[in-house]
């Protein structure tokens, strides 16, 4: 593999001024919303890094796996198991790794996690079999993974490589790790989020630790058509890679650039929250004031209060002139059989 450094320069530099940007803003915040925007972006990445695979998860649960992971408590925890538990605490173990030595056992437990219940492959959890990727018809080979029999050669000098220093930017190199992981296709499965765990660890090597805030998986799902492209353009003829890094780059700089409206509804969020810890509201008005808050800033009427409360229309309606008193409900203009309420703490 190979790439033109002068190709991908400009970009490179600009992402880097982002990083150190993005992290330099977050300092302004409260360590409180700052532990919830880490827990937000490494929910999105573990959703979005699933999803590219078509595998999708409730928000909930992994945004509950992914606090427990990193031992923080939020309100109103729901359960989480199986592969939601599984690709949340490989998601946490990845971005914690990036000063430690990558191992073949670290690597297949953490793809052990994303299969709970599934045996790994041959001894060292390599993938056994010839794999093909087929475009979605299913008449075109996008792909053709290495034979089995080189992946224990193809793995120790893919892992001797990740563990010592190279003159390569550090954002380059996750590029790169990436790139290689998913053309050698350890696994008979999960290389996808396999690779992109091990993308968040050197991401996170690159910014020296500093919390993660943004998911680049998000970016990379809304153009997942563009990443399976590119990647089946690089893995072909000369192996010049100059096109997927550059690609790669502009997502990390698409991700920080988005955080910034992730931000803002992690602030709205979080002083929500703590109004009606103030306030001292029982647990089903906190439920219904998330919901009513997940409406994108909405206003909704009291049947539709009601509705989500699971309450008469008498009841919704004396419940909301109580948390109007309170000033965390707003009337809108117009009354009657039409009125309409907001969220004043957002």
């Amino acid at each position: 593999m190979h790439y033109d450094h002068s190709r991908i320069a400009a970009l490179l530099g600009k992402v880097n001024f982002l990083q150190g940007q993005l992290h330099g803003r977050m300092e302004g915040y409260s360590p409180e919303l700052r532990k919830q925007a880490i827990i937000n972006a490494l929910s999105i990445e573990t959703l979005s890094s699933s999803a590219i695979e078509d595998t999708l998860f409730d928000y909930a649960e992994v945004e509950s796996a992914i606090a427990r992971s990193l031992k923080i408590r939020l309100p109103d925890m729901v359960a989480s198991g199986g592969m939601v538990k599984g690709a949340a605490e490989a998601t946490v173990a990845g971005a914690g790794h990036y000063d430690k030595k990558l191992t073949a056992e670290i690597l297949c437990h953490w793809h052990a996690g994303l299969f709970p219940g599934v045996s790994t492959f041959g001894g060292h959890g390599w993938r056994d079999t010839y794999l093909e990727i087929k475009d979605k018809s299913g008449t075109k080979t996008r792909f053709t993974a290495p034979a089995p029999a080189a992946l224990p050669t193809e793995m120790k000098k893919w892992l001797t490589w990740m563990n010592h220093d190279r003159p390569e930017n550090k954002l380059v190199k996750s590029a790169i790790a990436q790139f290689w992981l998913l053309t050698l296709h350890p696994f008979a499965d999960g290389n996808g989020p396999i690779s992109r765990i091990v993308s968040i660890m050197l991401l996170a090597d690159s910014e020296n630790g500093l919390p993660r805030y943004y998911a680049p998986s998000a970016q990379v799902l809304k153009e997942r058509e563009a990443y399976f492209q590119i990647l089946e353009d690089c893995q072909k003829g000369s192996l010049d890679i100059t096109a997927w890094v550059h690609w790669y780059l502009g997502i990390i700089e698409k991700s920080i650039l988005e955080i910034k409206s992730t931000q803002t509804a992690v602030m709205s969020r979080q002083k929500l929250e703590d109004k009606m810890a103030a306030l001292g509201l029982t647990m089903r008005q906190k439920q219904i004031l998330r919901k009513m808050a997940a409406r994108e800033k909405l206003p909704f009427t009291s049947n539709e209060w009601a509705e989500a409360g699971g309450y008469s229309s008498d009841t919704a309606l004396r419940e909301i002139r109580v948390l109007l008193n309170q000033r965390i409900l707003q009337k809108m203009p117009n009354g009657g059989r039409s009125t309409r309420y907001r969220i004043a703490a957002l």
